[in-house]
């Protein structure tokens, strides 16, 4: 599972874009963005994102879309005392169980990242030393969806928990990624489970669009 996230330079800029529908000019912000932190540390270390840390995501709020910083780790109310804070929920568990009947319909979110972090599947097994770094193949921001509890006035639930999905071809759960063109679909108000599978297996990001990139959990503490 996804252990560290690479958040995108240009998280507020692209958020802007996806908010005035400026979906076409997403993609140039990586551009940009790499134009103006040259000679600055390697993206991995300048925005490099772990569990507890916050990170900025496109948030809908009173019928209106704002990028809002929220901790990667959600406490519900009902899991308090009793469980770590949540950072993934599989797709299906989110969309059909009553317990998240608010928070779905209210807190789906949308990170913007160049990249992710996560155990090395070999395919018979993940081994827990090694990551792998999964990125776009081509120089374009990948969408992470969220799901997210996010309150006016500070409360300590507050937090998100990335959105899984079952790979059908890799046999397990993956991050549930967009394109810009395809990442607002998330974020439809009106967005039930029926609609929210066909979405994760039409309009998600495929395996060849990716690369992974083997490197090594001791360089990123």
């Amino acid at each position: 599972m996804c252990e560290y996230i690479v958040q995108h330079a240009a998280a507020h800029q692209m958020a802007s874009l996806l908010v005035t529908g400026e979906t076409a000019n997403v993609d140039a912000q990586v551009g940009l963005a790499e134009d103006d932190t040259s000679g600055e540390a390697p993206p991995e270390r300048r925005n490099l994102i772990k569990p507890g840390m916050r990170v900025h995501g496109i948030y809908r709020r009173d019928g209106t879309l704002d990028c809002l910083p929220v901790r990667w780790g959600w406490s519900p109310n009902w899991s308090m005392g009793t469980l770590p804070p949540l950072t993934h929920l599989p797709l299906h568990l989110v969309m059909r169980s009553r317990v998240f009947d608010q928070v779905k319909h209210n807190g789906r979110m949308l990170v913007a990242v160049e990249g992710w972090y996560e155990a090395l599947d070999t395919g018979m097994s993940i081994h827990s030393r090694n990551l792998a770094y999964t990125t776009a193949r081509e120089p374009r921001p990948i969408f992470l969806a969220a799901l997210a509890q996010v309150s006016k006035t500070y409360n300590s639930c507050d937090g998100l928990a990335l959105i899984t999905h079952e790979d059908a071809e890799m046999k397990r759960q993956r991050l549930l990624a967009f394109t810009a063109q395809d990442a607002l679909e998330w974020l439809r108000p009106d967005l039930e489970w029926a609609q929210a599978h066909l979405l994760a297996a039409h309009r998600a990001v495929l395996e060849h669009q990716l690369e992974h990139v083997l490197t090594s959990q001791r360089g990123l503490r």
